[in-house]
């Protein structure tokens, strides 16, 4: 409402400032009608104000304004020495010009309520427009919000009963193959295969239940997580994953801990997917506009449009780090892709010098 009552105040403001100078132009076109004498016309000078009038003050003011144009202008002509045979000529004229006024006046003011009426729906739907974004915006942060209670969930689950119930199987195996070679059966060696077999399962088990509900997050923060997220993506995907930081940072916001974490993730995951990179290398750093991290393959790079048609994983970073208020750049290198999220903050942890990874 303040916005609305500013708005009109200042449009107000303007209307008079117009309206003003509609009326200071009617003296300056009278003295030269006056000056230019009777025999050249200067009706058409006097549509200036009319036009400012009707235009910023309404019909009534522009009505106004066309009588004592009509009136100044019969004046100049009389002081100039103007003589008619008879006194109708004189009323004939007053009538054709504010009759040329009125119609002026009457295509003007429509105009100006056409115009008007375009605003207003213009306001009305620019209005309904951002009440859509609003609540778009509000849907969004609340499926993202369930997305990562759900991996949670499915994290713990995976860690407590998955992992648990695997590791069970693992020691009944072992028992087994215990037996089986006290006895000095052959199928011992199939027994100690399949123990290794459910204890691999078991690490990936783990891996996927830290991934998708990582415990670091919450106990040790951001840089021991993406140092863990850089250590197993190393192990499962074969490749050289690396996190570089010049020195340690440090984010007391835990909901910015969060969304940085799965920008990163998902960064790295895509360039596993579908750059086919050799290296992947995950940076923090401290700088003067806030924390910065960036997520840089060797990789393909970004296909061909891939700037106007963004997957929904680039959507997903991009409005990961639009609720936290950073700033995501996702951007093709000569040889990969760079994804740069930049948090502003002003409380700036002291580095405790260089930080090997």
């Amino acid at each position: 409402m303040s916005a609305v009552s500013s708005q009109y105040s200042e449009r107000s403001g303007s209307n008079r400032k117009w309206l003003w100078v509609a009326f200071l132009l009617l003296p300056v076109v009278a003295m030269v009608d006056y000056h230019a004498g009777f025999e050249l016309q200067f009706s058409i000078f006097y549509l200036v104000s009319v036009y400012l009038a009707t235009w910023f003050g309404g019909w009534r003011m522009g009505v106004v304004v066309s009588l004592i144009s009509v009136a100044l202008s019969l004046t100049g002509d009389l002081a100039s020495g103007a003589v008619n045979k008879n006194r109708l000529v004189t009323g004939w004229n007053c009538v054709i010009s504010i009759s040329f006024y009125m119609v002026m006046i009457s295509v003007l003011y429509r105009l100006r309520m056409f115009q008007r009426q375009l605003e207003v729906r213009v306001r009305e739907r620019t209005t309904a427009l951002l009440e859509e974004i609003q609540e778009r915006k509000k849907l969004e942060e609340a499926v993202l919000e369930v997305s990562e209670r759900e991996q949670r969930r499915i994290g713990h689950d995976l860690h407590d009963s998955l992992c648990q119930h695997l590791t069970s199987a693992a020691l009944a195996g072992q028992v087994l193959s215990e037996k089986l070679q006290q006895k000095s059966l052959p199928e011992a060696a199939d027994s100690e295969q399949l123990v290794g077999l459910i204890e691999s399962g078991i690490d990936l088990a783990r891996s996927l239940a830290r991934g998708l509900a990582p415990v670091e997050l919450d106990m040790l923060g951001l840089t021991a997580t993406l140092r863990e997220l850089a250590r197993t993506t190393t192990i499962r995907a074969r490749l050289h994953c690396t996190l570089e930081m010049p020195e340690e940072v440090l984010l007391d916001d835990s909901e910015a801990v969060v969304h940085l974490y799965r920008i990163a993730q998902e960064a790295v995951n895509n360039a596993v997917r579908h750059s086919g990179a050799e290296r992947i290398t995950i940076s923090l750093q401290n700088t003067p506009r806030g924390v910065q991290m960036q997520v840089v393959d060797d990789g393909i790079g970004l296909p061909p449009g891939a700037g106007r048609k963004s997957g929904m994983g680039l959507h997903i970073m991009r409005h990961r780090a639009d609720m936290i208020g950073a700033v995501c750049e996702v951007c093709a290198l000569a040889h990969g892709t760079c994804v740069s999220v930049l948090v502003p903050t002003r409380s700036r942890a002291e580095g405790a010098g260089p930080t090997s990874v």
